[in-house]
């Protein structure tokens, strides 16, 4: 009877024997696509091999013995085995061994029951789906990919999950202390009966210690009133408070303005730089454009308001003859840049 010893090495010796048992026979082949499905092959086999035995060791502390071994911390004895195949990103993995005991019954945490697949391919099939191809579309192409066809009802629970992941993640509370709050619109094209242009307004905060954290975001249309005092509102249900917001960077949109007007109106504004920096550049002439651009980041990042606003005083007095639509640019929203 083989002991418990010259298992475990048996065991290592089929591991290493993967990569070497008739690796020959690929050398020199003209067609590569069959010593890559050999290396998928023999990477399942790895995998199955590698679950096995991490399985075998936790049904033996679950038992209280080794195979064969007698110990008084016994508690069960096996009782045979089953079978079963588990579905991963590296292929279907087949006829993976679970022992059995004879008195109790055992799971084993790596191969919960009822779960056929990991959760990362769930991920894998829902961002598949939402890159735009249909859930018949998935269920043609799963089968090549990860060697099972997924249906169109189980990507549809997929999809179930990942939604309901995310409406925890938006509803969690805020529980870190933040101190800036940055808000923007990223404008994304959209499909729905017809094809639109849609703005994600964004917030994201900054900590007193400098970390960043995405708080939340919401599809918001034409960036209206409406839609970021919805976002606002959340934020506030969730714990952001205006006693603890020291500024608000913002780009100068109208409609998020008058929302923060109504929803944070004792917190200070202060208008993005980039935005500003940004549009300052297209009001200027291309031959002195980096000239002018160079000068006026005197202005934005002075380290005292009294500074900016005499660098901007200088600014002004150099160019408002060479570039007056960017002066009058940065002159429309000079307090709420350099506040």
């Amino acid at each position: 009877m083989e002991t418990i010893a010259q298992k475990e090495l048996r065991s290592q010796e089929e591991l290493v024997k993967l990569g070497q048992k008739d690796i020959g026979q690929y050398v020199g082949r003209t067609d590569p696509e069959e010593f890559w499905e050999e290396i998928g092959r023999r990477i399942r086999q790895g995998i199955r091999i590698t679950l096995e035995k991490t399985i075998s060791r936790e049904f033996s502390q679950f038992i209280g013995a080794l195979e064969y071994e007698r110990s008084p911390q016994r508690k069960d004895v096996r009782n045979g085995h089953r079978s079963r195949d588990f579905g991963t990103i590296y292929g279907v993995i087949e006829d993976i061994t679970i022992p059995r005991a004879r008195r109790s019954s055992f799971t084993t945490w790596i191969l919960p029951r009822f779960k056929r697949r990991s959760g990362r391919i769930g991920r894998l099939i829902s961002q598949i789906f939402l890159r735009g191809l249909s859930t018949r579309d998935v269920k043609k192409i799963s089968k090549h990919i990860y060697g099972e066809t997924y249906s169109p009802s189980l990507v549809s629970r997929f999809n179930k999950e990942l939604g309901e992941a995310l409406s925890l993640w938006l509803n969690r509370p805020i529980e870190r202390k933040i101190k800036y709050l940055y808000l923007d619109g990223v404008n994304l094209s959209l499909k729905r009966d017809r094809a639109s242009r849609e703005a994600l307004l964004c917030a994201v905060g900054i900590t007193e210690t400098g970390d960043k954290e995405f708080l939340d975001f919401l599809l918001g249309g034409r960036e209206s009133q409406i839609s970021w005092e919805n976002l606002l509102l959340r934020l506030k249900k969730r714990g952001l408070t205006d006693k603890q917001l020291s500024l608000i960077t913002v780009d100068g949109n109208p409609g998020l303005l008058a929302a923060l007007k109504t929803c944070f109106p004792d917190v200070k504004v202060q208008r993005c730089t980039v935005h500003k920096l940004r549009n300052i550049s297209n009001h200027c002439p291309r031959a002195i454009q980096a000239r002018i651009m160079a000068d006026v980041k005197k202005v934005i990042y002075a380290t005292s308001k009294k500074e900016a606003l005499e660098e901007f005083a200088s600014w002004k007095r150099c160019y408002h003859n060479l570039a007056p639509k960017a002066v009058r640019c940065l002159e429309k929203a000079s307090y709420n840049t350099v506040k």
